[in-house]
């Protein structure tokens, strides 16, 4: 982007942010939240959330939607799915060319009523915000959870950029106003530095509970979110990743805490540098740690890269980072992990973190998902280090592919099998469960796996998939099934 106009847009950002527009009162909340915040139809499982950004819907090329899978007692089932997109009944807009509605997910109960919604982001979508056309300003649309299912939903209200590109191309959840609810949303652009973060509260308003955002300075554009405790105050804190083309900076990661302060965030320094990030307790102290996935090769003009892709832990203390212990770098090549890194593995692509084996600590799951299996090129792998007290026990971790036994399918050149991933405990038995998307499956229809968490870790045994076509998705162009996933 031409710098002038980078910084005219950030300008833009930083008057929205301080010049009191965004700040909306919030009425208490009364209702009670939701059991889980992706449970949404209240019956006590954990669902997921699955996009297929380049769906045709109604005719219209990479229109997008999004499909919930529900869970049940013996985990998801792909008989038991709900395919939304905005031509679905009483959500906001209309399906059009380009949208790539689901081009970004987060879940979250951000009416409090004990239903869990979804935010989904269409960053192509056209609108009349700003001073601009509007032309790819981007969307987010909020579907409201209840006893059925996903019903309706609400487009929030764009905060007054002059010119917003891309909005709701980044979100996440938590409790960033420490009010013990995960009901706040955070949001960020492709363009800028800016991220705003709409408050939960008790009605389905545009603003939700009320809106405020902030600049993270460290950096002139955001490429991903990722919020949790990490310094154990109680109030969730965010990791901003993103680039500082000023200074040649790229795919750095933030820490911003202190979110509930005024009149902004504190930024507490960069962890290690990543594309993507994960939160949560690894070594099991109370504060949560960062992963970050990296997974560009070595390249002398972007820092932090290996060959074939890593990983990098930065641990949580009660200051935010902990500076007494060194970031911890995985690649291929560590001892103990699976594999070799190769040329454009894409190791790190995506992270996840969740207590798979439920001792307490949260176990790292990692995709490759442009291994190579076999003669299959760019057909994908997941790897899983387990945590321990010490850390990531690299000699500990295990990998899976098409090819392992008890996963189906078979492993094909282009599947992308691991560039989406997310662990969550869909059978209630107190153990996170595996889902992997791969986008590129049957020529990019798309498809995702189910692996069961155990104590012993993941279970290929009961491993179960199903691709765009099983759930309704019309097949008709590349619906990119499985490229993100919420849950």
């Amino acid at each position: 982007m031409h710098k002038n106009l980078r910084t005219a847009l950030a300008a833009a950002s930083v008057a929205a942010l301080t010049g009191g527009l965004l700040v909306v009162t919030a009425l208490p909340s009364t209702a009670a939240s939701a059991k889980y915040a992706d449970d949404f139809n209240g019956d006590g499982y954990r669902d997921l959330a699955v996009s297929a950004p380049g769906a045709v819907v109604g005719g219209h090329d990479q229109a997008g939607a999004v499909v919930i899978t529900y869970g049940s007692s013996t985990g998801l089932q792909g008989s038991k799915t709900q395919v939304v997109s905005q031509s679905s009944s009483g959500v906001t807009g209309a399906s059009e060319e380009g949208d790539r509605f689901g081009g970004a997910i987060a879940f979250g109960d951000f009416n409090n009523d004990g239903y869990a919604d979804l935010a989904v982001g269409a960053p192509s979508e056209d609108t009349t915000a700003g001073s601009g056309t509007g032309q790819n300003s981007g969307a987010v649309t909020v579907l409201w959870g209840s006893k059925a299912g996903l019903a309706g939903g609400t487009a929030l209200s764009i905060p007054p950029l002059a010119y917003p590109i891309g909005y709701g191309s980044f979100l996440t959840r938590g409790d960033f106003d420490g009010d013990g609810h995960d009901d706040d949303l955070a949001v960020g652009s492709k363009t800028d530095n800016s991220v705003f973060i709409y408050k939960g509260g008790t009605t389905k308003s545009g603003t939700l509970g009320g809106r405020t955002g902030f600049a993270a300075k460290s950096l002139t554009e955001v490429i991903s979110l990722a919020g949790g405790d990490v310094n154990g105050d109680g109030i969730d804190d965010i990791v901003v990743g993103g680039n500082d083309s000023d200074s040649r900076e790229l795919f750095k990661q933030s820490l911003y805490v202190g979110l509930d302060s005024s009149p902004e965030p504190q930024y507490a320094g960069d962890v290690a540098h990543g594309q993507t990030a994960a939160v949560g307790d690894v070594d099991g102290d109370g504060y949560a740690d960062i992963v970050t996935g990296h997974p560009w090769d070595q390249r002398s003009s972007m820092a932090g890269t290996s060959l074939g892709g890593n990983i990098s832990l930065t641990f949580g203390s009660a200051s935010g980072r902990d500076t007494s212990r060194p970031a911890v770098t995985i690649t291929q090549n560590t001892n103990g992990i699976p594999g070799a890194s190769e040329t454009n593995d894409n190791f790190g692509y995506a992270v996840a973190l969740n207590d798979i084996n439920g001792d307490g600590k949260a176990d790292l799951a990692v995709g490759a998902p442009y291994e190579s299996v076999g003669s299959a090129e760019a057909t994908g792998s997941i790897t899983v280090i387990p945590g321990s007290a010490s850390g990531l026990a690299a000699t500990s971790s295990y990998a899976y592919n098409q090819g392992s036994t008890g996963i189906p399918g078979t492993a094909e050149d282009g599947d992308h099998f691991g560039q989406a991933l997310a662990l969550a405990d869909t059978n209630g038995d107190g153990k996170a469960d595996l889902t992997v998307g791969g986008p590129g499956e049957n020529n990019m229809d798309g498809a995702v796996w189910s692996l069961k968490g155990r104590a012993s870790g993941l279970t290929t045994t009961g491993a179960v998939s199903f691709g765009a076509g099983t759930v309704g998705l019309s097949t008709s162009e590349w619906p990119e099934f499985g490229v993100s996933i919420a849950g």
